[in-house]
């Protein structure tokens, strides 16, 4: 008896170790049910040719030349196209797919220019398609610097009246970010963005702090920068934030002011040139034309030195 026993639990053993060992555990499960969702959706051919053209064409080009300019393209210049796109608010771009586009379209221009010069005379064809491809590479760069200005002088100009929205909704009872969660809804512009990013960074897991000093380093603006530093050390030693908010509010309004009356003391001199150079002279010419019309007039007709006057002894 006793050993028909030991035979039944040495095979119920090994069958239940079978059947552990057959059965998928939940994360291979869950990688077979992911190769079924890939597969229902068509093979790898098929999903390649479903996309446009231009990204079928273009796509593996452009990876290439992105390669190529991730290999020569300096770590530091890298995080300095970084910064600047996360300034101009494009945040999607890759840096090195940017700068590929930048050397893509001088190179482009460069080409074109030169195969409609080429019935020029020798070397100059050469020459214009050197100068319209440093043309289209600085182009990138000035259109990025333009856009890098436009946002920064949103920021300065929308800043006091986000700053009191802000003020108004703290004083109301609600909390720091409640308080920026209704601002970023309430308005739009760069402010608003940057501080959806704020509060997307807080949501996962982000230090706040950190993430508030964040938003003055990406937009590079000074007020944005001091504001954002003022209130990360108010929130470290507890003070009143809503009273921080209001003192902030006042000093960009006031520095908004003195911007403006800057602009304003600046204005005669920057008159100064068209004043001289096209105004000035046009009002001469206008003012002193006639009379030296006159002048000349009278001159002629009175027969003047030279002009049709008797020879002496006639």
């Amino acid at each position: 008896m006793i050993p028909i026993a030991i035979a039944v639990l040495v095979f119920g053993t090994v069958l239940l170790a079978t059947v552990a060992l057959l059965q998928r555990s939940p994360e291979r499960q869950l990688v077979a049910e992911r190769l079924r969702e890939l597969g229902a959706q068509g093979m790898p051919r098929e999903s390649t040719l479903a996309l446009p053209f231009t990204a079928r064409a273009l796509g593996p080009i452009l990876q290439s030349v992105a390669r190529l300019a991730a290999r020569l393209t300096p770590a530091g210049s890298l995080a300095a196209v970084r910064a600047n796109l996360l300034r101009a608010g494009n945040r999607t771009t890759d840096p090195v797919v940017w700068i590929a586009w930048k050397w893509l379209r001088a190179g482009a221009l460069g080409i074109v220019v030169l195969v409609l010069t080429r019935h020029a005379p020798v070397g100059t064809p050469v020459l214009f398609a050197i100068v319209a491809g440093a043309l289209g590479y600085a182009w990138s760069e000035f259109s990025l610097r333009r856009t890098i200005l436009r946002r920064q002088a949103r920021i300065v100009r929308e800043l006091p009246e986000t700053l009191d929205l802000l003020t108004v909704t703290v004083e109301a009872g609600l909390g720091l970010d409640q308080a920026l969660e209704t601002v970023s809804s309430r308005r739009r512009g760069p402010i608003s963005d940057e501080i959806k990013v704020y509060l997307d960074e807080v949501g996962l897991g982000s230090d706040r702090q950190a993430a508030m000093k964040a938003i003055g380093s990406r937009t590079g603006v000074e007020d944005l920068v001091s504001f954002t530093s003022t209130l990360v050390r108010a929130m470290e030693f507890g003070v009143n934030i809503a009273q921080v908010l209001r003192v902030q509010s006042e000093d960009a309004r006031t520095r908004r002011r003195q911007r403006i009356e800057e602009r304003a003391y600046k204005a005669p001199v920057k008159m100064l040139f068209p004043l001289i150079f096209l105004i000035l002279p046009a009002l001469f010419v206008v003012v002193a034309g006639p009379g030296f019309v006159r002048i000349y007039t009278q001159f002629m007709s009175s027969g003047g030195p030279g002009f049709g006057a008797p020879a002496p002894g006639r």
